[in-house]
């Protein structure tokens, strides 16, 4: 009889290979989409470990804090921080004392570790009372010096990890580091007494305020900041404050207090109140048209839906209805060709017009809309930012600070004022209440 030929008892062959062995030949570089499609040597294959997750947590971990880089850092240093000569100006006893900060809108501590690092080199110690509006801020920036300052280096812990509980964030503390206070609230907020809270001095030698938001509010979808990202209509900095529960088309003037979220504001005013409010913060050109395009949206959906309509509720939304309203504009101006943009079939995300679609139907059309190139990125910009300083009282607190005479109270003789401002209105106030404050000092 022939012989019987050997079996091969070597591992079976992986399902996948064959499959990639032909996309990689006619298409060079295709690569595998999911984990489970990569083939090993050997025909073996593995499944993540605990390793390979470990890994990818501290490779984003670097890369948040390579995004986070402060704003004009050296010139703020250079500003904020008092030189030699004011020091030696005052008491001779002041280079045994401790140099005493104030950063109005902490964030996640960019300026204050800045400050603390500077002072290190220069062998000066420097206390600095951290405030901003945002918990989820705080609990980042305490995070961050808990590793930075008092040299806690766990791998594993996730360094800008969102927060779990914000009333335990929200809660004032001042057992971050001995050098580092926090506190929840506004800069218009500082005080005598409040220095006097946390055992600083009545005056202090440099208070510093960056105006508007961080990169990591903008990232974070479920604030709302961002028109890139699909997440709720809320913009607000302290996410603590609780909405209020209204209907589309109520006048926003019969609520007291006031809306406290933007999705309650384009739901509520009405187009004469939000074309001002465009205008106002935004110097936006089709004001009036953008304002009646958000009035008609949620006033078509109170004609269709049987139940209670819920308005514009994401930033997905908002920006559909805006960049649609551009692009009639310039059609009928003849500036581009008349075809409709958003596609329509993106129209069916919020307006289906026979029956709802399908969650995961609806959930692809929202991720391949976010995906896109925004068009009239700038239209769209401005309407959230003066969504944004409207629902935050940006002005107000600033206006409030120079009103109150917090500088001419809480500086030492020789103290700097530092304030950085991108908006024309917060120039303009900043630059009249130094204004006032300079004028006050001669005639004094």
């Amino acid at each position: 009889s022939s012989p019987q030929p050997i079996k091969d008892r070597s591992l079976p062959q992986h399902p996948m290979k064959p499959i990639q062995s032909m996309l990689l030949r006619r298409y060079p570089s295709w690569r595998p989409r999911f984990f489970h499609q990569r083939v090993i040597p050997n025909n073996e294959w593995v499944t993540p470990t605990s390793t390979t997750r470990r890994a990818r947590s501290s490779s984003k971990k670097k890369d948040l804090n390579r995004l986070h880089i402060p704003v004009m850092k050296d010139e703020v240093l250079k500003l904020w921080l008092p030189n030699n000569n004011a020091l030696d100006n005052n008491d001779n006893d002041n280079k045994s004392k401790p140099i005493h900060l104030i950063d109005g809108t902490i964030g996640v501590a960019g300026h204050t570790l800045a400050a603390i690092q500077s002072s290190t080199q220069q062998q000066n110690d420097i206390k600095v009372l951290g405030i901003d509006r945002d918990p989820e801020a705080l609990s980042k920036a305490r995070k961050r010096m808990e590793k930075e300052l008092d040299n806690k280096s766990n791998e594993e812990d996730d360094e800008y990890a969102e927060i779990e509980d914000v009333e335990e964030a929200a809660v004032p503390s001042n057992a971050e580091s001995s050098r580092v206070t926090l506190h929840l609230g506004s800069f218009a907020d500082i005080s005598p007494g409040l220095l006097s809270l946390y055992s600083f001095p009545l005056k202090v030698h440099g208070i510093l305020m960056d105006c508007g938001m961080n990169s990591f509010q903008i990232d974070n979808k479920q604030r709302g900041f961002s028109f890139r990202q699909h997440g709720p209509l809320d913009m607000r900095f302290d996410i603590t404050t609780q909405s209020h529960k209204i209907h589309p088309g109520q006048s926003h003037r019969k609520i007291q207090p006031k809306a406290t979220t933007a999705r309650d504001i384009v739901n509520t005013w009405s187009a004469a109140d939000l074309s001002a409010l465009f205008q106002k913060f935004a110097d936006e050109p089709y004001a009036d048209e953008i304002a009646q395009s958000i009035v008609e949206w949620r006033s078509n959906e109170q004609k269709r839906e049987k139940k209670a309509p819920t308005g514009i509720r994401t930033t997905l939304e908002l920006r559909y209805v805006v960049e649609d309203c551009i692009a009639s504009i310039h059609a009928d101006m003849g500036i581009e060709p008349k075809e409709y943009f958003p596609p329509k079939k993106f129209y069916a995300m919020w307006r289906a017009p026979t029956k709802r679609l399908p969650k995961r139907t609806k959930d692809k059309l929202i991720k391949r809309y976010a995906e896109r190139k925004p068009r009239h990125a700038n239209h769209v910009m401005r309407v959230f930012q003066a969504l944004r300083m409207e629902v935050n009282d940006e002005l107000l607190h600033i206006r409030s600070f120079f009103e109150m005479g917090i500088a001419e109270r809480c500086l030492e003789v020789g103290g700097r004022l530092v304030m950085i401002a991108f908006h024309p209105g917060e120039d303009e106030i900043i630059r009249r209440g130094m204004e006032g404050m300079v004028k006050e000092k001669g005639e004094g």
